[in-house]
């Protein structure tokens, strides 16, 4: 389906660990990539500093990574998430986001 080949595209285009600047545009898979799950965000991309993931209406994602682990986050914005239910709980030993985030959006 439409929706598996968003989320497999995704899997296969893992970003760099030094990427700061994460923007996903018109997602429509039924969840988000492996590297954004099961708290690896943090693990694999330490660096980012600002998220932008804007959703289709027709988007089925129901599950959320965690975004709090992420040391250098200043700017989240996620847009047209209608089907969530559920965000990841973080792990008690990963680090803490500290106050670099500026803006959640």
């Amino acid at each position: 389906s439409l929706e598996e080949n968003h989320k497999d595209v995704l899997d296969g285009l893992q970003p760099h660990a030094n990427l700061r600047n994460l923007r996903i545009k018109g997602y429509n898979g039924e969840s988000l990539p492996s590297w954004m799950m099961k708290n690896q965000l943090h693990c694999s991309l330490p660096n980012l500093m600002r998220i932008k993931i804007s959703f289709k209406d027709s988007c089925k994602v129901t599950n959320l990574c965690s975004f709090g682990r992420l040391p250098h986050l200043k700017n989240l914005r996620l847009s047209g998430l209608n089907s969530v239910e559920y965000i990841e709980e973080d792990e008690d030993d990963a680090p803490v986001m500290g106050e670099a985030i500026s803006e959640v959006a």
